[in-house]
């Protein structure tokens, strides 16, 4: 092939300016080098260049300050709450205050403070604002009646100390309990922190507390104080150690006159039964022979019961069922941090929680609650639910198994034995089982807030049942019934306790307790 003399020449040229050339080799870069040129390159900085400065700094933020949090709920504050010692100085008799309901400044606002506990879970006072040198150690829960549209920020807690002296600081907390249904009132509750310095090991603590509402510059002394109700002494007032008894029933104010007496003894002899040791009852209106039932168990430190004089309101119109919600979160509060108990069920006293037989290799295990409970809970769980099936006073009623001996023959667990064919779900006139160190807010038929991490456990219809013994059917699927007469398992048990304390109650009616009227 024949090449020109020009192709040639510029061939020769290439190469000879290619002699002449010196080649340096590139830098290696880094890949995290690389990153930053393009992320900081000049197009990058004019189209998001604020932006990202600005959600870079709040990421480093929002990480800074989740260390900042694990370490200070996780490691500041336990450790500063094992290094100090809580005292009540010289009034450590304030416990025998009785609880009642007391008004707030102006009786004509219809405000009202019924009780308040000492509450040492750290979790509740992680986020409350402290001053510099000091840290919270606890908070105070205080249980009233306020203004469902209330203006949380002029809400003021005063703490009287054994000296006589007082302090008030501004509340951390202020919320209506749910089920309120948007009534001109609610049941509510206060929490304000407790603090200390952070080099004081010797702490006193207030002894009563009370509420003021209104803005700091119209500041006044409360009208009324309620005695703070601690854990035990032997804890030194902090929870150190786990529950020392196991199961605590919780009942809504009896009112209207209440009467029937044969059901409050059954109720009573039937959850010890399944584990229960104490009961606690609150008085609105009942009658003699239910007092005298009432009177019995608390002499007996069996039952404690609390005088639920709350008036002034339109039930159900502008506060719920004689402020039921106050009682239920009281009770557990109260069952809880002064009673020392792991559970505490909610119920009424026509309602009883049953653990259903279990096969177990071919046999059936009867448990008490108790021992189902123990059985089934982990630390994570905060309440058991359980389905509801009704028993209604129009079924048919069976007395076939009823004992030559007995007095009582109206038993309502034992003579009852039809009942409404498929439970209600979960959270659907459901009641719970509670964990209450675990639970922060109770409701009636479940738990509205409970500590983080911590979940409801669903009792499934085969382990078992919320037997509620009602007279008029609301509704639910009352048309189909089935024959269902577990609740007689304890039925020698529970005849022969009940003719018991009957008699010694009613020796005037051949030891028959009064079945009074629903």
């Amino acid at each position: 092939m024949i090449r020109s003399t020009s192709e040639e020449s510029d061939r020769d040229a290439a190469t000879e300016m290619r002699s002449h050339i010196r080649y340096h080799p590139l830098k290696s870069r880094s890949k995290a080098f690389v990153l930053a040129s393009a992320v900081f390159s000049n197009t990058f900085i004019r189209k998001y260049g604020i932006f990202s400065v600005i959600l870079c700094l709040g990421l480093g933020y929002l990480f800074y300050t989740r260390v900042l949090y694990q370490q200070y709920i996780y490691q500041t504050l336990p450790l500063y709450q094992k290094s100090i010692r809580l005292r009540l100085g010289h009034s450590e008799n304030f416990s025998n205050q009785i609880d009642r309901w007391k008004p707030i400044g102006n009786q004509s606002d219809r405000l009202q403070i019924f009780s308040a506990f000492f509450d040492p879970r750290l979790e509740i006072v992680h986020n409350f604002r402290v001053t510099d040198g000091t840290l919270p150690f606890g908070s105070v829960r205080i249980f009233s009646i306020l203004p469902l549209r209330i203006r949380r920020q002029e809400v003021y807690c005063h703490f009287k100390y054994a000296s006589n002296r007082t302090v008030w600081h501004r509340a951390d907390q202020v919320e209506s309990i749910h089920e309120n249904f948007g009534m001109e009132f609610s049941a509510s509750y206060v929490v304000c922190k407790l603090v200390g310095n952070k080099h004081q090991v010797d702490i006193e603590v207030p002894v009563e507390v009370g509420i003021t509402y209104g803005p700091e510059e119209t500041m006044v002394q409360p009208t009324s104080f309620v005695g703070i109700h601690y854990p035990s002494r032997h804890q030194g007032f902090l929870l150190r150690t786990p529950p020392s008894r196991k199961l605590a029933i919780c009942v809504g104010p009896a009112h209207h006159n209440y009467s029937n007496a044969a059901r409050i003894v059954e109720f009573v002899e039937y959850w010890k039964l399944l584990g229960a040791e104490r009961f606690y009852f609150y008085n609105k209106s009942i009658t003699a022979e239910v007092d005298r039932v009432m009177s019995y168990y608390r002499e007996r430190n069996v039952a404690e019961v609390l005088q639920w004089n709350l008036e002034g309101y339109e039930f159900e119109q502008e506060l719920r069922y004689e402020g039921i919600f106050a009682a239920l979160n009281d009770c557990l509060y109260r069952a809880t941090l002064v009673g020392d108990f792991h559970y505490t069920a909610l119920v009424d006293f026509d309602e009883f929680l049953l653990p259903l037989f279990l096969p177990t290799n071919a046999t059936t295990v009867e448990e008490t609650l108790v021992q189902y409970l123990d059985r089934r809970g982990r630390f994570d769980v905060h309440s058991f639910n359980f389905e509801t099936v009704f028993f209604y006073g129009f079924y048919e009623e069976d007395y076939s198994q009823l004992p030559e001996w007995g007095n009582n023959t109206y038993l309502y667990t034992q003579v009852r034995t039809l009942r409404t064919k498929k439970p209600l779900m979960h959270h659907n006139r459901s009641k719970y089982v509670a964990v209450g160190r675990n639970v922060i807010e109770a409701g009636n038929h479940f738990v509205w807030q409970a500590m983080k991490d911590t979940s409801e456990l669903r009792v499934p219809e085969a382990e078992g049942l919320l037997f509620h013994y009602r007279e008029l059917c609301i509704g639910y699927g009352c048309e189909t019934f089935v024959e269902d007469a577990r609740a007689r398992r304890f039925s020698n048990e529970i005849y022969h306790s009940v003719n018991t304390v009957c008699k010694r109650l009613f020796p005037e009616t051949a030891g028959i307790c009064p079945l009074g009227s629903e």
